[in-house]
């Protein structure tokens, strides 16, 4: 597979891989929760959450977008997925969704996907960009969406 190249700063890529390196010394007792966080299912190993990204963004992490993991988010235990229930002023998506609409089922489950694939990846030492890459094409493989970066085909 060849990858995109990398074009984000370097500070982002050690970043990344400190939280990916001290991802296995986790305290399993430490798990966050409340109001903004709840329980959808059991998925390949992992608990899957839907949870407020706003509420998030405002109180953990500015940079928690619409989906993640421990390998990732320091803060998100390494057999939880967090995907966000609405989409954000600032998201990536390529078409028009409007500030704080709820993300589609099909959205939602392509992100599950992508967060348990990019996981995965980076738990056998990829990077997190490569770990990425692979994540979206396997989104693009389920065709669970006919494009990951669109929240309607």
């Amino acid at each position: 597979m060849k990858f995109k190249k990398y074009n984000r700063s370097k500070v982002w890529a050690e970043l990344e891989l400190k939280i990916q390196k001290r991802a296995k010394k986790k305290d399993k007792e430490f798990i966050l929760s409340g109001k903004w966080k709840r329980f959808i299912r059991k998925q390949d190993g992992f608990k899957i959450y839907a949870v407020d990204g706003e509420w998030v963004r405002n109180n953990i992490s500015v940079i928690f977008g619409h989906g993640g993991h421990g390998y990732v988010h320091e803060f998100i235990p390494n057999d939880e997925i967090w995907i966000g229930t609405h989409h954000f002023d600032g998201c990536n998506c390529e078409n028009l969704v409007k500030k704080e609409q709820k993300v589609s089922q099909k959205y939602f489950d392509s992100t599950v996907i992508h967060e348990i694939t990019e996981f995965k990846e980076m738990k056998k030492g990829r990077s997190y960009w490569k770990a990425h890459q692979i994540a979206l094409q396997k989104e693009i493989e389920i065709c669970i969406l006919k494009d990951p970066h669109r929240e309607v085909n």
